[in-house]
This record gives C-alpha cells, structure tokens and sequence, in this order.
C-alpha cells in the first residue's frame, strides 16, 4: 500500500516532463538527410560482338537527387581486367557526375566476358553494382 503514493509521484513526474528532445514525433516532422542516385544510363551495358584487339569502355551516368552530398568509399571491381575511375570528391546534391569502366581483357580469350563494378559509397543501399558484357570474337 504504501507504494501507491510513490507509484503516483512517479506517474505525476513523466507527466509533466513531456516528451524528450528527438522523439518519434519530433523526428518526422523534420527532413532526414539522405543520399540516393539516379542513374541516367543502363547499370548494365552490352558491347555485343566485336573483333578490334583494344580495350572496352562505358560511362555509367548518375545525379545525386538526394539532400546531401554523394562520396564513393572504394569501387571493387570482379577482375583485375577491369577499372573503374570515378571522381573523388563528393557529388553535391542535383548535380551529375561518370563512373567510366573500362575491360582490358581483349585479345587474350576469345569468347564471352562478363565483369562487375561494386561502388561502396554513403547511400542506404550499399553497395551498387553496374555491369559490362560483350563476346570478342577471335576472327583475323
């Protein structure tokens, strides 16, 4: 029994304490910062069929349509026949930028490539993969 009166202190005190600094409600009434692209090309891109002995290229467009800056962390690509350049200062918001990547595997194997670019940067969704493919046929 003798609790009830402390049980109604307490009570009494969260009750007049309202709601702390960075609660649920407070949180979405303000924006959160984030970062998302969107790209202006393909994520994946075919050469389809060719004979020339030089190497393959492709730039991977993108805009930076979230509300900070986009930064790349680091770009993994699947080969070492494979590179990836990319610029390394961070993308402001509405602004555009290229992942130029480029297979220099040609002329050793004839036959069918398939190489992947993972770019780890500060978005949600980590990390983003683009795609190159092509056949290079071994004809002379």
């Amino acid at each position: 029994m003798k609790f009830i009166p402390y049980l109604f202190f307490v009570l009494l005190l969260a009750g007049c304490m309202g709601k702390p600094k960075g609660s649920a409600d407070e949180q979405s009434k303000t924006k959160r910062a984030t970062t998302t692209i969107e790209w202006l090309t393909e994520t994946k891109h075919d050469f389809g069929v060719y004979t020339e002995r030089e190497p393959k290229s492709f730039d991977f467009v993108y805009r930076n349509t979230g509300t900070i800056p986009f930064a790349i962390d680091s770009v993994l690509t699947s080969c070492g026949c494979t590179g990836a350049d990319y610029v390394k200062r961070p993308v402001l918001p509405g602004k555009t930028d290229t992942i130029h990547v480029t297979y220099y595997g040609n002329g050793f194997m004839p036959g069918i490539f398939h190489q992947r670019c993972c770019i780890f940067a500060n978005v949600d969704e980590s990390p983003i993969c683009l795609e190159i493919k092509g056949i290079f046929d071994h004809a002379e």
